[in-house]
């Protein structure tokens, strides 16, 4: 009988061992392929206003790749572009991925105009991430994120909300570009904005549809107004690793 526990006791140690040692493999492999997590990558999103012509170019440069618990983090900087290339917003976010489970940096998903408020250097946050699980399938609810700013703009105290809600996957189609093709999750949720400037601030409503894969990140996206046209779009057409 003890020689049977003592055989029991070590298969169990070296099952144990092994289980841990595929789950750190699993965590690994899950999140590395995220390009969110790829140490110096850089990638171009080409933004088209309503008519499909381009207007500019979002550029998002990922560094300080390293572990976080059994995940892993990364330092984002997005740097917005017109059309003729010049600079009309940036700025910074972290990513984080454990087990596959992405958690983006709500930041990073703002509409120009509060990217623009980001940049103000005294700028305080408070926030959820914005939740994409591992097992992602189509019909799908996803969780709701909230995200408060608050600083001061010559002087002027102001405070930026942005609310993502309703998010849902509603299919999953091909997206294909210069840099790529993949099998894409469409996902589809209500956003409002909020800027609060001396007491004075109209929402903004906006409807979004992007394009996730799983292991890589976004490839698309639009955005429409509250009453359903199409403002504008972006779609990933160059990653360097």
């Amino acid at each position: 009988m003890k020689r049977i526990f003592k055989n029991f006791g070590k298969s169990f140690g070296l099952s144990s061992i092994l289980m841990f040692f595929c789950l750190t493999h699993t965590n690994a492999q899950d999140c590395k392929n995220y390009y969110y997590m790829i140490n110096n990558a850089e990638v171009q999103m080409t933004l088209y206003d309503n008519n499909g012509k381009t207007s500019g170019i979002q550029t998002w440069k990922i560094s300080g790749v390293k572990k976080n618990g059994n995940g892993f983090q990364s330092s984002v900087v997005s740097t917005m572009t017109d059309a003729k290339g010049a600079e009309i917003a940036k700025g910074a976010g972290v990513y984080k991925c454990d087990g596959g489970r992405l958690m983006a940096d709500m930041r990073l998903s703002l509409p120009q105009d509060g990217a623009k408020q980001v940049e103000a250097g005294d700028a305080k946050f408070e926030g959820s991430s914005l939740d994409y699980p591992v097992n992602i399938s189509e019909g799908m609810s996803l969780p709701d994120a909230l995200f408060t700013m608050n600083a001061t703009t010559t002087g002027i105290p102001s405070t930026t909300q942005f609310e993502i809600k309703n998010r849902k996957v509603t299919g999953k189609e091909k997206i294909t570009s210069a840099a790529g093709s993949w099998d894409a999750y469409k996902i589809t949720y209500d956003a409002v904005m909020k800027i609060k400037m001396g007491g004075i601030g109209i929402p903004m409503n906006m409807k979004t549809t992007e394009w996730f894969v799983p292991n890589f990140g976004i490839v698309k996206t639009e955005t429409f107004n509250k009453k359903g046209k199409l403002v504008g779009s972006a779609l990933l057409t160059k990653i360097k690793k």
